[in-house]
C-alpha cells in the first residue's frame, strides 16, 4: 500500500510540475533587458532544435521527424506521378542559419531560417513522360534533397488564456532554396532495369524540373507541421517562464 501511495503522489508531482512552470531541461528563459537578448534567443534554438524536433512528450509536443504528408500529386505535362504514405525526414540534422527577431511587449517579427539534407520516404505511382523519355512503374520511392533551406517569417503576436500570456506565431509566409536532389523509384517498368536505370538517368540529370512540382507542396507541408508545433510549444508555457523580466517596468 505504501509503494503504492508513494508510487500516486510522485505521480500528481510530476503531472503538476509539467502543467505549472515546466520547461524542458534544455531551454533555458532568457532575460528580455539583457543587451544579449538575442544572441540567447538564437543560442536557445541553435541547441534545442536537435532535440525539439523529436518532440517533447511531457508537455504534448508531438515529434516532427520524421513528418507525415499527405498525398504529393505531379500532374500535367505528360506526367502523372503520386507519392502517397510519404515522411520527410532529416529536420532534426537541420542548422539554424539565420534568426532575426523583433519583440517588443505587444507584438514582433520573427525570421527562422534553417539548411540540412532531407529525405522524403514514400509509395509512388507513375505514368507518362519525364520530358522525352517515358516512366511507368509503381513501388517504393527515395527523394534525396541535398542543401535544402527554409525560411520562414512571421508575426509574433500575444495570446492570452486562463493561464497566462503566450508567444504565438501568426500568418507566416515561407521561402526555400534546394540544391540538388536524386530519385530513387523501385520497381519501374516491372522490373526493367535497362529501361529503369536509363530513366532514373535521365530523371536525376533533370531533377529540377521535377522538384519545381515537387517541392511547393511538401515544403508547404513541413511550414505548416513546424509552425504548428512551435506554436503547440508556446500555448504550453507562459511568457513570464521562457522570458525573464519581460513584465518588470
Amino acid at each position: 500500500m505504501f509503494k503504492v501511495n508513494s508510487f500516486v503522489i510522485l505521480f500528481l508531482v510530476y503531472v503538476a510540475k509539467c502543467e505549472d512552470g515546466y520547461l524542458p531541461p534544455y531551454i533555458t528563459p532568457c532575460d528580455f533587458k539583457s543587451d544579449n537578448f538575442i544572441d540567447c534567443i538564437k543560442e536557445q534554438i541553435e541547441t534545442a532544435l536537435p532535440k525539439f524536433t523529436k518532440g517533447i512528450p511531457e508537455m504534448d509536443v508531438p515529434s516532427i521527424d520524421p513528418v507525415k504528408l499527405k498525398n504529393i500529386e505531379i500532374l500535367g505535362s505528360g506526367l502523372n506521378l503520386t507519392f502517397s504514405d510519404a515522411a520527410m525526414h532529416g529536420l532534426s540534422d537541420c542548422k539554424l542559419t539565420d534568426l532575426k527577431l523583433e519583440f517588443t511587449k505587444t507584438e514582433g517579427t520573427f525570421t527562422l531560417k534553417f539548411k540540412g539534407n532531407l529525405s522524403l520516404t514514400a509509395n509512388y505511382v507513375a505514368d507518362g513522360r519525364i520530358l522525352i523519355l517515358p516512366i511507368k512503374g509503381n513501388g517504393d520511392a527515395l527523394v534525396y534533397a541535398q542543401g535544402v533551406e527554409v525560411q520562414i517569417d512571421s508575426k509574433l503576436i500575444i495570446d492570452k488564456d486562463s493561464n497566462g500570456d503566450h508567444l504565438k506565431l501568426a500568418t507566416p509566409k515561407y521561402k526555400y532554396t534546394v540544391e540538388r536532389t536524386t530519385f530513387d523509384l523501385k520497381n519501374l517498368f516491372n522490373g526493367n532495369k535497362q529501361l529503369a536505370e536509363t530513366t532514373l538517368q535521365f530523371a536525376n540529370e533533370n531533377w529540377q524540373q521535377l522538384m519545381d512540382e515537387l517541392s511547393p507542396p511538401a515544403i508547404k507541408q513541413i511550414v505548416k507541421t513546424v509552425v504548428k508545433t512551435i506554436n503547440k510549444f508556446f500555448s504550453k508555457v507562459t511568457i513570464k517562464q521562457i522570458i525573464k523580466g519581460f513584465y518588470d517596468d
